[in-house]
């Protein structure tokens, strides 16, 4: 019955009209990221009995972001679960809609970014916090830098904005990924395509 409200929401639902980000530096982008929130939606299906969620951003030769999604699976310390992928611009007017596909699903994916937190984060001046979502406003999902300054300075910020902009539903509401001390990650690693002959190979 889970499933099929899921699939109810995804395919009747209509988008909601919302506002992407008017510019993103895709070099600001990169690196590391830790996920703070999700949805039921999402942790339903493909983070299913996750935690400690992580995304490694990185560009490829063909200038597209490669993307290395992982968590545990049900403990900080389980079975690690990973999926990787790319993620396109399509219009250049419109910088935040960025079409997403992770290897081995068959369907292509939005990845709409809607917030941005300043570009403050360590030497590069990286942007500390990204709000991302899809056409329909179905999944979210919120990531950050730092989990504790993300907690001290941006997380009141961040839930005031879902708030104002639709993520209440019973199907989109944040609910927080778990991210502790305990948590195993992953070393950070870059796209899995990085040279012609493997770019050649894998596409």
């Amino acid at each position: 019955m889970k499933y099929a409200v899921i699939l109810v929401a995804v395919f009747f639902s209509c988008a909601f009209g919302i506002d992407t980000v008017p510019s993103l530096n895709v070099t600001k982008y990169l690196g590391r990221w830790y996920q703070v929130y999700a949805d039921p939606t999402v942790m339903a299906t493909s983070e299913r009995n996750q935690v400690c969620v992580t995304a490694d951003y990185s560009l490829r030769k063909d200038e597209k972001i490669g993307v290395l999604n992982r968590g545990r699976l049900y403990t900080p310390t389980g079975k690690e679960s990973s999926i990787t992928g790319y993620a396109y611009m399509t219009n250049p007017d419109e910088p935040g809609k960025l079409t997403l596909h992770l290897d081995g699903v068959p369907f292509l994916a939005s990845y709409w970014v809607l917030k941005l937190g300043p570009p403050t984060f360590g030497e590069k001046g990286l942007y500390q916090y990204s709000v991302v979502t899809d056409s329909k406003q179905i999944m979210l999902f919120v990531l950050t830098r730092d989990v504790e300054i993300f907690k001290s300075q941006y997380d009141e910020e961040v839930r005031s904005f879902l708030k104002e902009n639709g993520f209440t539903h019973f199907y989109n509401k944040p609910v927080a990924t778990l991210q502790d001390k305990k948590c195993l990650y992953g070393a950070e690693k870059p796209s899995p395509y990085q040279t012609v002959k493997e770019f050649l190979r894998n596409e």
